[in-house]
């Protein structure tokens, strides 16, 4: 199994930075369960271009991982010195299960880029909304095509592979 969006929009991921593909890959780790078993440890093991071991590395979870939800925290995430050479220097695609405030994958950025990342670009696979709060409600609304892997969730309609209909 690939992760589809980074198969097909590698390249629309990778412009949104240096326009290079990514050196390493990590996933925000869950506080329950912080381990590889997580589902979302599995989304990063099978991100297109760097799904090798030598590529991956695990964030740890840091002493401000208790630190009030809402809030940035530079120290929410740790990398670990087993892995600073994956990150010093690099480019690195953080995946994330779910985006609801952003204050997660913001705080393992800022990790990521105190530990020497050149780059850190966000990958969020599912996004959480609430029928109830009105900006997610207009969002929810505007959503009435069935999911498209070739709609591009960076350029979208833009996207030159998108319209082409190829991947890598």
């Amino acid at each position: 199994m690939i992760l589809a969006a980074t198969y097909i929009h590698w390249r629309c991921i990778a412009g949104q930075g240096s326009g290079e593909a990514w050196d390493s890959v990590t996933f925000v780790p869950s506080k329950s369960r912080p381990g590889p078993e997580h589902p979302v440890a599995e989304l990063a093991r099978n991100v297109a271009l760097c799904n090798g071991s030598k590529n991956r590395f695990r964030l740890h979870l840091g002493v401000g991982i208790d630190a009030p939800k809402r809030t940035i925290v530079p120290d929410r995430f740790s990398v670990p010195e087993s892995a600073l050479d994956r990150v010093a220097g690099k480019r690195i695609l953080l995946v994330d299960d779910t985006w609801t405030t952003g204050v997660t994958v913001q705080s393992a950025a800022v990790a990521l880029h105190d530990a020497g990342a050149s780059q850190v670009t966000a990958l969020c696979v599912a996004r959480w909304c609430r029928h109830d709060w009105s900006d997610h409600r207009q969002l929810l609304d505007s959503c009435t095509a069935p999911y498209d892997a070739f709609v591009c969730p960076v350029q979208s309609p833009s996207c030159t592979v998108a319209a082409s209909g190829t991947g890598i």
